[in-house]
């Protein structure tokens, strides 16, 4: 138990340096550049202008609780693997999302640099520090992912509906915040301890986004005349679903 603190501790105080350090060198590098830039899709400077900063609140958030972790995991605390799980759910939101919208403007992703990072630390929270079994972790990452993407069709819902205004965006856009916070309950629950109403949280959420994303990925792809990114939310959902009606597969991926 001593090395999985020290391991944690080292790992929580490695990503709250990336969290702060690193959001606030590509914000104040980048921020400018993306609001100047020519977007591709409707809604882009929208998200460029203001949910960047919101991301990079997320990012700085995520290492800030990093931070106290690593503190807690240096003192032997018991809540230190939680906050560390909190922690690594902002800072993959934080480090992925806005990427889509800088590549959309024919700009880099820029916080690849950090997403990639937080993703192998990940793997080492999980499997070296929580000694999570693999069939976990990977459910929990694919809860995560599903979270990202409800989050992301929630945020350029409310992007399109200041630009556009069309119908579909408006009767849709809550209920994806409603996925995105039921996916995000289950993520942190599965990684640190697993309980049975989380399989029915998981179920409502990935039901919600099927229901309210399905018919948006549809109508956004005829518009664009190409695959929409609006659709990842429900395919992820729909996997997602799939695994928890499977009898027996959810208790069997947890123990």
């Amino acid at each position: 138990m001593k090395d999985k603190n020290l391991l944690g501790g080292i790992l929580a105080t490695v990503s709250a340096l990336m969290g702060i350090i690193g959001h606030f060198v590509i914000f104040l590098k980048w921020y400018q550049i993306g609001m100047g830039a020519e977007s591709a899709e409707p809604g882009c400077e929208i998200l460029l202008k203001y949910i960047h900063p919101a991301m990079a609140d997320l990012g700085i958030l995520g290492g800030i609780l990093f931070a106290v972790s690593a503190y807690g995991f240096f003192t032997k605390k018991n809540w230190a693997f939680l906050l560390s799980v909190i922690g690594i759910v902002l800072a993959l939101l934080g480090s992925w999302f806005i990427n889509v919208p800088y590549m959309a403007a024919s700009l880099p992703p820029i916080y690849f640099p950090l997403f990639w990072p937080y993703l192998i630390i990940y793997f080492l929270l999980m499997r070296g520090v929580g000694n999570i079994s693999w069939s976990r972790t990977l459910l929990g990452l694919l809860t995560g992912i599903a979270y990202i993407f409800c989050f992301m069709n929630g945020v350029s819902s409310t992007s399109r509906i200041i630009t556009i205004g069309a119908p579909i965006f408006v009767l849709v856009q809550r209920l994806h915040w409603v996925a995105m916070l039921g996916w995000a309950v289950v993520t942190v629950g599965l990684l640190t301890k697993p309980k049975d109403w989380m399989r029915v949280v998981g179920l409502v959420a990935g039901t919600t986004e099927l229901v309210v994303g399905v018919p948006l990925a549809f109508v956004t792809a005829q518009q664009l005349g190409r695959f929409s990114l609006f659709a990842l939310g429900p395919i992820a959902s729909l996997a997602l679903v799939v695994i928890l009606v499977w009898p027996g597969i959810w208790k069997r991926w947890i123990e």
